[in-house]
């Protein structure tokens, strides 16, 4: 029997609404809000009509409807429509303006037999009409059923709209046809129906969906997959509540919500998942967890971490903890949504409280956890650093963090230190200490990085300046232009290629009005000097305005100056010490003797100042990259020839070159030469070898 009911019927629009007494048309919650348009979809669906109308068809076909059937009682039942609610919709609303323009000419018993025929059901209070629209669109909807046009104040919804496209596409037909001939017509176009049943696995054939028509997005789905096997009263109830409350969050644009989505499932898995991968991740940790939240606790989980995402990203500054609110407003000028899975979780635990009532996590270790990640991304950008290397690293980052926390997070901030700055010395995610920031950024091209250049001289102008400066009225120019002139040339007594290497350097580069930047163009330094004396209440222009003439001198100098003020508004970060694993470790071998330290976070090994080499090389060329590697330290200052040895001159770290791996070997090649596996070379205080000692071993090595 339940097979039989459930084969797919071809029927007249007409035919399917006189059929279906009793029976109320649900759109759910889960469902896309109405989006079909006038001039495009509705106007189809119109034109489908006048192709019957003018005899050119018979009958058209003009799509499929799949719902999930539920009997709630012997004189009721309901539709859930899982497939073909915008058309559906614009079916009511066309019957709706037929009814309409009977009013209209006085065809009150037309219109009172179209009502109950197709529109309502006569016997049920409860459920009336029979459509129930999208929770988003009933309102309007219900204020066209009762006519209360005037009141209607969406008159952007599209429910709105089309109504009253459709009411006058008709009344123009009604010039050549009757209200008759239109309703005739319409029940010739059929739609194919297809009644399902909950053994039907519905969610299947809601996400095959996704590969027709407009293209769903992971949150549609979620949507659908949360609210789905839900009663439809609490869909309503649940959607209300919770889902609109998300939207206010995030946004309701269902791009932003996806996004949103990732970082919430990569926060709760603390591992990387792609963009692609969302969907799946998420019905994954759903199944895993639904037991202890229970339907509801989902959507308040859900909700929770909206608001950290929220209030990190978007909530206003002053609504924040006092705590929080400089390091967040710094934040969002990087506005980087890297970290974004981090620091929700992070929120989420700050916002837990321990058994004494205290967050978990204080507003304060919150806060400088927030300015050291500002110092990373502020400083890898102003280097110039491939972001590629870092995109997929902040899961790993909140999971090897809170790992090590182990539910105490008294020493969060210094093992976050650890984490990010130690365990990433010498890889592609590094911070880049003051040497390196110095190296990358002196002689670079830093107009090509202004968008971070521009976050740096805004927090440099704001720095104890009581006077409010307008940003959005600033750009960023050149002092010695773009465009040389031969005064230029002459000026500065100097050569093409030489102007060139310093035209875009961080020295020549400042803030300025947008209209004086079309102002200075390439004039001489007397008139630019002029110029920029609009902007004279800048604090980083002072000193340039008392410059007579602009020199490449005075372009290193201030290269020099500014690279300083980067370094100190966004500090390097080390964890101290005592929270660094550190390891004596040292060589004994014939004439090589060296000392160290073995840090197992990151792999690294420190060689400390005097430490010898191993000088018997009897084929040193048998071992071309180890004699490569000792000509660059040398080269570099970090090896130093003594009494025909060589000795290290200073304390220097070496780094492994991938994840998970040691520089143990590399150093022991360096010192003893060859091929040497550092496991077996180096040594503990005790003298045993690295490589049995418990916990050391790392696991590709």
């Amino acid at each position: 029997m339940m097979q039989q009911e459930n084969i797919p019927i071809k029927v007249g629009l007409l035919e399917l609404l006189y059929g279906s007494q009793g029976t109320q048309f649900v759109i759910p919650a889960y469902q896309r809000n109405y989006t079909w348009v006038a001039n495009r979809e509705v106007k189809q669906l119109l034109d489908d009509v006048k192709v019957v109308l003018s005899g050119e068809r018979n009958k058209h076909f003009i799509g499929i409807m799949i719902y999930l059937e539920t009997s709630i009682s012997p004189f009721q039942r309901e539709r859930s429509v899982i497939d073909g609610q915008q058309r559906l919709t614009t079916i009511f609303l066309t019957l709706y303006a037929i009814k309409e323009l009977m009013l209209e000419r006085s065809m009150n018993t037309d219109a009172e037999k179209l009502e109950k025929m197709y529109l309502v059901n006569p016997f049920n209070e409860t459920n009336k009409f029979k459509l129930k629209p999208l929770v988003s669109d009933d309102a309007v909807y219900q204020q066209i059923v009762s006519r209360d046009f005037e009141s209607i104040q969406e008159k952007k919804a599209n429910v709105y709209l089309n109504f009253f496209y459709i009411k006058n596409t008709l009344q123009e037909l009604l010039g050549t046809y009757t209200i008759n001939d239109i309703l005739e017509a319409m029940n010739k176009l059929y739609i194919v129906c297809v009644p399902i049943g909950k053994d039907d696995y519905p969610q299947k054939i809601f996400e095959s969906i996704n590969a027709t028509g407009a293209k769903l997005t992971a949150s549609d789905l979620i949507r659908n997959f949360i609210l789905m096997p839900i009663q439809s009263e609490l869909q309503d109830k649940y959607y209300d509540k919770y889902w609109k409350r998300l939207e206010q969050l995030i946004d309701s644009d269902s791009k932003k919500l996806e996004a949103f989505f990732r970082f919430f499932i990569m926060a709760k898995r603390m591992s990387l998942i792609n963009k692609s991968a969302v969907y799946r991740a998420f019905t994954e940790w759903y199944e895993d967890n639904i037991a202890n939240y229970g339907e509801e606790g989902v959507f308040k989980e859900i909700v929770n971490y909206a608001s950290y995402y929220n209030a990190i990203y978007k909530a206003p500054i002053a609504s924040l903890d006092s705590a929080l609110q400089k390091a967040v407003e710094e934040f969002r000028f990087i506005l980087s949504d890297m970290p974004a899975p981090l620091l929700i979780e992070l929120y989420a635990i700050h916002k837990k409280v321990d058994a004494n009532g205290n967050p978990c996590i204080s507003a304060k270790q919150l806060a400088e956890i927030i300015t050291i990640l500002n110092s990373y991304l502020m400083r890898r950008s102003l280097c110039g650093m491939d972001t590629s290397d870092i995109t997929r690293y902040f899961p790993t980052l909140l999971k090897e963090t809170l790992a090590d926390c182990n539910g105490d997070y008294t020493s969060i901030v210094e093992i976050f230190k650890k984490n990010l700055v130690n365990r990433n010395k010498g890889n592609s995610q590094e911070m880049p200490d003051n040497n390196r920031l110095r190296d990358r950024i002196q002689n670079a091209n830093m107009y090509n990085l202004r968008t971070w250049l521009g976050i740096f001289f805004r927090k440099l102008e704001s720095e104890n300046n009581p006077a409010p400066v307008d940003f959005s009225k600033l750009s960023i120019e050149h002092l010695m232009p773009q465009t040389a002139t031969q005064d230029w040339y002459d000026a500065l007594n100097t050569d093409k290629e030489t102007y060139d290497e310093n035209i875009h350097r961080l020295g020549n580069l400042t803030l300025a009005a947008r209209s004086d930047n079309s102002k200075m163009s390439n004039k001489v330094w007397e008139y630019k000097n002029k110029v920029l004396a609009s902007t004279n209440h800048l604090k980083i222009n002072h000193e340039i305005l008392q410059k007579e003439h602009w020199a490449l001198t005075d372009i290193e100098d201030r290269t020099q100056q500014l690279i300083a003020e980067i370094a100190r508004l966004y500090p390097y970060y080390e964890a101290k010490d005592s929270s660094v694993t550190k390891v004596p470790i040292y060589i004994d071998y014939q004439n090589a003797y060296a000392q160290g330290y073995y840090y197992p976070d990151n792999g690294s090994v420190e060689v400390l100042e005097g430490s010898t080499l191993y000088m018997d090389l009897p084929s040193p060329e048998s071992y071309p990259e180890v004699e490569a590697l000792r000509a660059e330290l040398k080269d570099n200052g970090i090896l130093r020839e003594d009494n025909q040895m060589l000795v290290f001159a200073t304390n220097h770290s070496f780094y492994p070159k991938r994840v998970n791996a040691t520089a143990l070997s590399t150093t022991a090649a360096i010192i003893l030469h060859g091929s040497r596996n550092g496991w077996e070379y180096w040594m503990n205080e005790d003298g045993v070898q690295l490589g049995q000692v418990e916990g050391l071993r790392k696991n590709n090595e």
